[in-house]
């Protein structure tokens, strides 16, 4: 049992003895490293010098980089002969138009790395333009891309113009782009959000023209002293437009975002019962989640309803004025002969609005249209 004890051989201090200060620890110096130098001998054994500090030793064959504490003739002869055998006892000549070729080599995969991030960058910015414009992705190809080369073919040499041919815009480019853009917008919105911690939102259901049910969101926040506004997102309602389906949207949105419905303020909409009902709306599911939040909702549809139950006086009149309007634009020969009316007359405008129900603002332009006429 003995063999397994840990005994304490060393005896207790009785102050007779001084006791000796422990060595200290030798700090390490980095200026006493050796720094080797490269010399020209050394490329008869297959390696050039790096443009790094402190220089380091690379072979020109194989393009391995040996550090600077191992840049021995030993170390390099050893890489000779066990990598590259065949090349052992080449003349330095040999060498030499390796290290060209190995440079020149380098120098073009920089080139192409360079003109490839220049063309993505060109093409998100034709993306964007595209983006903000509304064209159709495909006039970047047909369109954009040619008059840039010939415009450079034209202006500058053909050199320019090859490299601008580079430039990725195909419609499915494009496409990608745009959806790459459109995330990193909504991205950056959602931080603002975050960092303020307050918005309001301004929301509307509506459907396409090929019937899809889809609802947009507004978001209004502060960032720093300006207030901004901008579009949350816009999605397909797969199902109904219930106010729970509706809520069960945003609300995913905002799960997904890790934005949280105490931060909103107030939500604006239309009058529609699916999103101003006090049971089953909109308004009822958000105020679940935030009892505070406030709900407004435009009004210019409750003023074009009043509109229709108007005196009958200007009732009359604007029956009256419709009557004109739609008699001159039902007939192309009608409205050119009022445009050259219009024309003698030194009128500002010379087209008229023509009247539809379905615009709730229809009614006041056609009768400002008509007054300056």
């Amino acid at each position: 049992m003995d063999r397994f004890l840990i005994r304490n051989n060393k005896k207790p201090n009785d102050g007779t003895q001084n006791s000796e200060p422990a060595p200290k620890k030798k700090k390490y110096d980095e200026s006493s490293v050796k720094v080797r130098r490269y010399l020209s001998e050394y490329l008869g054994l297959g390696f050039s010098a790096t443009k790094s500090d402190p220089v380091n030793a690379q072979c020109v064959l194989c393009g391995q980089v040996l550090a600077n504490s191992s840049m021995k003739p030993a170390h390099m002869n050893r890489h000779l002969s066990t990598v590259h055998p065949s090349h052992v006892g080449k003349p330095v000549e040999f060498f030499k138009r390796k290290q060209e070729a190995f440079a020149s080599n380098c120098l073009e995969i920089a080139k192409v790395a360079s003109v490839s991030s220049k063309a993505l960058r060109a093409s998100y910015a034709v993306s964007y333009l595209v983006a903000k414009q509304k064209k159709p992705h495909t006039i970047a190809e047909c369109l954009i891309l040619p008059a840039l080369v010939k415009v450079s073919e034209i202006m500058f040499d053909t050199k320019t113009a090859t490299a601008l041919q580079s430039i990725p815009v195909s419609n499915n480019t494009i496409s990608r782009r745009i959806e790459d853009i459109a995330s990193d917008i909504v991205m950056q919105v959602i931080e603002q959000i975050k960092l303020t911690k307050m918005f309001a939102l301004q929301l509307d259901e509506s459907t396409d023209v090929s019937g899809e049910a889809q609802v947009i969101v507004f978001v209004r926040y502060q960032d720093c002293s300006d207030i901004r506004e901008n579009i949350l997102f816009c999605q397909n309602l797969q199902s109904s437009t219930t106010g729970e389906e509706l809520f069960k949207v945003i609300d995913k949105f905002f799960a997904e975002g890790g934005i949280l419905w105490d931060w909103c303020l107030s939500v604006c909409s239309d009058g529609a019962a699916a999103l101003t009902g006090k049971n089953n709306g909109l308004m009822a599911w958000i105020r679940k989640k935030n009892p505070k939040v406030k709900w407004l909702h435009c009004i210019i549809h409750r003023q074009a309803l009043a509109s229709k139950r108007m005196n009958a006086h200007l009732h009359e009149t604007l029956n009256e004025a419709v009557k004109v309007i739609n008699f001159i634009k039902a007939r192309p020969l009608n409205s050119r002969m009022f445009k050259l009316l219009c024309q003698e007359m030194g009128s500002e405008y010379q087209h008229l609005l023509l009247n539809t129900e379905v615009r709730w603002l229809s009614r006041g332009k056609i009768l400002n249209r008509l007054f300056e006429l």
